[in-house]
């Protein structure tokens, strides 16, 4: 089965280099069982590599985008060769003075296809792989234009650990001026996020304000939120994260990502071609990353009568909303338990602001629906 997106957005480039779901808030609304299986979004890998690190049988890592499968291949690869000083300096996270030896090493173990896209790629080796999408190009856009509103140092001085209290008075005295709100604005619009960030497909189910409503995550991120901790700021702001690593980054994750790393299986299939393809397996959980932003209503009831049908009982079912609002329809609550309060906890911790929900629903009562 095709999934909707498929026929009308563009799969041909890298379109995120890294994941920008928070790992530490899906590991919590997952609560991953040791030796469960999970199927996920696989994006640039790092959230379903997070995963790894409890001990799950099997990560299952879908995408409908060749580009982004040779990202998870290679990050996959890293992980099981390489240490970790080498692993996070061939990302690009690190410097590094020869990363086309180390992407020599690894090649002999990447897919073929997967191989052929980094053959034809391999200034994006050499520069840090992280950095190449199209996602993290247009950050790298908003970076030069947000130097003729703030200074480097007005930019680090905001990055620096601070009280509440001074997070909200150097974001109303200092950060919140009016070239500030028009630059955002501007940037953050849907026409401009649609050419330069994201497809403009993704914005179809789209019909509220734009720049507004990221504005709003982008106020409690920079005054509710500790900034000095947040790595998807921090690489919005310079460009990288220095000490503010996300989850799979962190060294202290690098030994249980290695030890499971041949758990993950990474295929070219929509989450419908998975379920149908993987009839014989059941779920404990599923990363969806937003995707049921991009479909309609009519859509998403389809899929999730197959995740109904494909999980164990108690599987969660994670997923957040950007702009268009979405959750498990009133015709499926004899199946799922939407874990409200549990939700709206982590969303508040939630480090990667951009979003406006994060959805957690547990399957239940799988007897009344698998007979």
């Amino acid at each position: 089965m095709s999934s909707e997106v498929a026929n009308y957005a563009d799969f041909s480039k890298i379109r995120y280099a890294q994941c920008w779901e928070d790992a530490d808030v899906l590991l919590k609304a997952l609560d991953v069982k040791e030796g469960g299986n999970y199927l996920s979004i696989a994006s640039a890998g790092d959230n379903s590599l997070s995963i790894l690190s409890e001990n799950p049988a099997s990560v299952i890592a879908v995408d409908l985008n060749p580009s982004q499968i040779a990202c998870v291949e290679l990050r996959k690869a890293a992980y099981k060769y390489l240490t970790y000083d080498e692993m996070i300096a061939f990302s690009g996270v690190r410097h590094c003075d020869n990363r086309i030896a180390i992407y020599n090493r690894l090649k002999p173990n990447l897919p073929k296809q997967s191989l052929a896209y980094w053959e034809e790629n391999l200034e994006d080796i050499e520069t840090g792989f992280y950095h190449m999408g199209k996602f993290e190009n247009y950050f790298a856009m908003f970076r030069k234009v947000l130097k003729l509103i703030h200074s480097d140092k007005t930019v680090d001085k905001l990055l620096e650990q601070k009280t509440l209290g001074e997070r909200h008075s150097f974001y109303n005295n200092i950060w919140n001026n009016r070239r500030w709100k028009v630059l955002f604005k501007m940037f953050f619009s849907k026409k401009v996020m649609g050419k330069f960030g994201r497809d403009p497909a993704f914005f179809r189910y789209v019909d509220v304000p734009v720049s507004e409503r990221i504005l709003q995550r982008t106020k409690y991120a920079l005054t509710d939120l500790d900034t000095s901790k947040n790595p998807y700021l921090h690489y919005i702001l310079k460009g990288n994260f220095g000490n503010a690593l996300p989850h799979a980054l962190r060294e202290e994750n690098f030994d249980s990502i290695k030890r499971n790393i041949d758990k993950l299986e990474v295929k070219l299939w929509s989450v419908e071609t998975a379920l149908d393809s993987m009839s014989d397996v059941k779920f404990d959980g599923y990363n969806l990353s937003d995707i049921f932003e991009y479909m309609s209503e009519e859509s998403m009831l389809e899929i999730y009568d197959k995740l109904i049908c494909s999980a164990n009982n108690n599987a969660r079912v994670v997923y957040w909303n950007m702009l268009a609002p979405r959750f498990a329809p009133d015709s499926l609550s004899k199946n799922v338990d939407s874990k409200t309060d549990l939700a709206k906890k982590l969303f508040l911790q939630d480090k990667a602001f951009f979003y406006s929900a994060l959805r957690i629903e547990e399957i239940v009562n799988i007897s009344v629906t698998n007979g």
